[in-house]
């Protein structure tokens, strides 16, 4: 069937070439479309259990672990110049709560009355919106500094104000913001008459604005209101902890549903850096993973090429010849734009496990090139005495098979990962796979075509003055290492023994843990942002308590509320303080807070009434909206369901700058939390803790076990596909040498040196898998070759060595030193990543050509020499 396919390409090489280009050019278009997405959603089966009771819980009592919080403060906070730039600001935020219809298409209208004026300027259309200063700051905060102070506008110019206005507006019209929570929105309870009322922080006028407190009276007056409620502190305000004064204001944004966040956290951060009077700290999960994502998609656009650029270097370096660069790279690049413009076409996202994918095809890719390129130089001779075409066909023909049976054997290896119970790992599965399969058909296609249609030449740089082919310092390595493997064998794997004894040992300290703060270096502004979200307001993400009374009104029963109450004690306890836990709220503040207006708002009635009678009264009198008239006051919702049987307890997550909270801390949180309701709650009652760090460490089992799962069935898979086409069961074994070997080393490595086994780096077993089936099938098939020519075993690994072992080296050096260049990374999982396939790069190349063939020495295996 190769040599078929040979025929057939190398009869009009021109054209196989020509139709890569033109698939390429058109896959192309598909990386255009590309989104990142690392969401829970993206990830979590459907039908999990856990996964369920998080959507209900989202559902009865909304989102409130996926928050983004603020810390606001001015150097004159306490002023009304502090409090009108506060303002707008918040008043900018809640244009994306409600979408008002006839206001957006007024401000549509009068915005293209001025865009289509002879002569356009910024500022002329500024001037229509000067009843409108909330969408005049939008403005000015989406164009570019350029266009504001340009004399006119092009049609180009206009065309970007356009598509700015109307991305805008579709963003409004998702309604994404379920709430603000702050000391400017926020609601107080006050008791008089026997009426309890929830009265506005600050009050509003008769067109819903805020009226702003201005003199040093009005501002006190607030200040005082604010202070009154003991649920406000570390709620909507922190203080310094040694004077208590108030320093920051929190600003608190609740999000709806399950829609995507990264287009409204970025309008967010533009108006934190909008506002330079204001000292504003972001944190909170929708934050943080928008950082995240553009980390990845910024090292991925600067790291990528760099890691190329070295490949290149290397590349020039082993071939000395323009062809001995450009083609590999080619073959690499198609891979590349064929595999994830695919994903853009079909439209699929890339995932923080997706990342990944980018330097796995570099890795395999080049490899199937390398080892082409390198048969067509050491076959140079046979080349030049039959004739390029049927030169060429016999060359390629050896070549080929051995890469299309390195292919197939890889697919089938990454393939298996598609029973995965995480759809983003199964979408890895079928990408990758997908991505070998173009990897080998355009290896075997483009270079033996490209090849057929340059003038066959050797490279001059590689002839010595004798004409003859020059020993480079590669040749002067493999001929020491098939000396070692040949009469040192017994040595070999005494070290080897040595080695995995120690990296076995390591094994053991391996932990599996994933904590992406840590993914961000301790310096990094998103790391600190999010410690100073714990110090001031308790943290910027936590989870869920659902207590259930088994009572319709149970939550109403003092005994009930108190038992909550004590609940709320013992998480913040000191010595609890393993728990993290920096803060929670629950509808018992409520109740205490009616209490104590009830009693002149005497702060020693900030209790849980021991009457039911009297909570009875409270709810009856208490007047609260009721915007979707399901029963419950609007801000009580995230906190009981509509029967008043279950209560929610919302608990954050506060970080210190020495600590962890991942994982494996949130394991034991959990089950610390479980083990404490189980021996404290009355016999009645029942709990459900869940929440997002919940659902993302089950996240993170799943993933990181499904890799390792995936990685012993890929193993056996391999074996048996190595067995199947050398027709020999001790081919299987030995094939495993290589890759078991560096899994095991970098495991052992891992462990300890610290490196945790998360999300991102157990993929790199399965990278490990796809490097070390290639280069052992490589050597393992050209063995079989030399020794089917009647050659002593000896005599065939050294022949080997200088065919598949050269290609072999220069696969690996290139990307050893390729992949090094992602250590100079500002993000730890990429400087991580890159480690990690420098020291399997090494590893694998040191098992296929050390380890294999000295395996043969020590044992006498011989390989079925049919089918070579």
């Amino acid at each position: 069937m190769i040599n078929t396919y040979l025929n057939l390409i190398l009869r009009r090489p021109l054209i196989p070439i020509l139709g890569l280009i033109v698939i390429t050019v058109y896959l192309a278009l598909g990386i255009l479309k590309i989104q990142f997405d690392s969401s829970i959603e993206s990830f979590m089966p459907k039908n999990d259990e856990a996964y369920i009771e998080y959507e209900e819980t989202k559902e009865k009592y909304g989102d409130n672990d996926r928050i983004v919080i603020m810390s606001v403060s001015h150097e004159n906070l306490w002023s009304g110049e502090a409090f009108e730039i506060i303002n707008k600001f918040i008043i900018d935020i809640e244009e994306y709560e409600n979408y008002d219809i006839k206001k957006e298409n007024r401000r549509v209208n009068k915005f293209y009355a001025a865009i289509r004026l002879d002569t356009v300027r910024f500022k002329n259309i500024i001037d229509r919106f000067e009843d409108d200063p909330a969408f005049v700051r939008f403005l000015k905060r989406n164009t570019p500094e350029k266009l504001q102070t340009k004399n006119h506008l092009s049609q180009k110019d206009i065309t970007h104000l356009e598509k700015i206005v109307s991305k805008n507006i579709e963003l409004k019209k998702t309604e994404i913001i379920d709430n603000i929570i702050s000391p400017f929105t926020a609601k107080d309870i006050s008791g008089e008459n026997d009426t309890l009322e929830a009265y506005d922080l600050i009050e509003t006028d008769t067109n819903s604005r805020r009226i702003i407190p201005q003199t040093p009276e009005a501002i006190q007056a607030f200040k005082q209101r604010l202070e009154k409620n003991p649920a406000f502190k570390k709620g909507i305000y922190a203080v310094a902890p040694k004077t208590g004064e108030i320093t920051d204001f929190g600003v608190i944004i609740k999000f709806n549903g399950t829609l995507p966040r990264e287009l409204i956290v970025c309008e967010i951060i533009d108006m934190i850096n909008y506002y330079k009077e204001l000292k504003i700290t972001a944190s909170g999960v929708p934050y943080v993973v928008k950082y995240f994502n553009d980390y990845i998609r910024k090292d991925i656009t600067k790291n990528v090429p760099l890691v190329l650029l070295v490949v290149t270097l290397i590349f020039y370096l082993n071939f000395r010849s323009k062809r001995g660069v450009i083609l590999p790279l080619a073959t690499l690049g198609m891979a590349e734009i064929w595999t994830i413009g695919l994903m853009g076409h079909l439209g699929y996202k890339i995932t923080s496990v997706g990342i990944t994918l980018p330097p796995l095809l570099i890795s395999v890719g080049s490899s199937y090139a390398i080892h082409i390129l390198n048969q067509y130089y050491t076959d140079f001779n046979l080349i030049s005495q039959k004739g390029k075409r049927e030169g060429l066909k016999e060359a390629m023909s050896h070549i080929s098979t051995t890469v299309f049976l390195a292919g197939l054997t890889t697919f089938a290896a990454f393939i298996t990962l598609v029973t995965s119970q995480v759809s983003a790992m199964q979408e890895w599965a079928v990408f990758s796979a997908t991505g070998i399969l173009f990897a080998v058909f355009i290896s075997v296609t483009l270079i033996p075509c490209a090849l057929a249609i340059l003038p066959h030449r050797f490279p001059k740089a590689l002839i010595g003055k004798d004409k003859k082919q020059k020993i480079t310092a590669v040749d002067r390595f493999l001929r020491l290492t098939a000396t070692l493997a040949v009469n040192h064998h017994k040595k070999v794997y005494a070290i080897v023994g040595v080695i995995l004894a120690v990296s076995i040992a390591g094994v053991f300290k391996l932990r599996v843990d994933t904590d992406i703060f840590h993914y961000f270096k301790k310096n990094d502004p998103i790391r600190q942002n999010v410690i100073i979200s714990g110090e001031k307001f308790g943290g910027g993400w936590g989870f869920n308590i659902i207590i259930d009374s088994d009572e319709t009104d149970g939550v109403k029963n003092p005994e009930f509320l108190k038992t909550i109450e004590s609940l709320r004690k013992w998480l913040v306890a000191e010595q609890n303080a393993d728990l993290h836990v920096g803060r929670t709220d629950a509808f018992s503040d409520f109740i205490k807070r009616m209490h104590m207006a009830m009693n002149n708002g005497d702060l020693d009635y900030f209790k849980i009434p021991e009457n039911r009678m009297d909570i009875l009264d409270y709810l009856e009198i208490y007047s609260g909206e009721d915007e979707d008239s399901d029963g419950r006051i609007d801000n009580f919702e995230p906190f009981v369901d509509v029967f008043f049987q279950k209560s929610n307890i919302l608990v954050r997550l506060a970080r210190k700058e020495s600590q962890r909270i991942g994982t494996s801390e949130i394991n034991h949180i959990v089950r610390k939390i479980k083990q404490h309701l189980a021996n404290t709650l009355p016999a009645d009652y029942s709990f459900i803790v869940t929440g997002y760090p919940v659902i993302n460490t089950k996240l993170a089992h799943y993933v990181v076990t499904g890799q390792m799962q995936g990685l012993f069935l890929s193993l056996i898979l391999v074996a048996v596909v190595i067995i199947l086409l050398f027709k020999k069961f001790s081919a299987g074994p030995l094939a495993l040498i290589d890759m078991g070997v560096t899994i095991l080393i970098n495991f052992g490595i891992m462990g300890w040196f610290g490196i945790d086994l998360d999300m991102v780096t157990s993929v790199i077993a399965a990278i490990t898998i796809g490097i070390g089936v290639d280069d052992t099938i490589h050597f393992l098939n050209t063995y079989r070759v030399k020794k089917h020519r009647g050659v002593s075993a000896s005599d065939a690994i050294q022949e080997t060595m200088f065919v598949a072992g050269k290609a072999i080296v220069y696969t690996s050096l290139a990307l050893t030193c390729g992949f090094l260049v992602l250590t100079t990374s500002n993000f730890t999982p990429i400087i991580l990543f890159g480690f990690l396939l420098s020291l399997t790069m090494i590893n694998t190349t040191i098992g296929s050509i050390l380890l294999i063939p000295a395996a043969i020495r020590l044992t006498g295996i011989e390989l079925d020499p049919k089918n070579s």
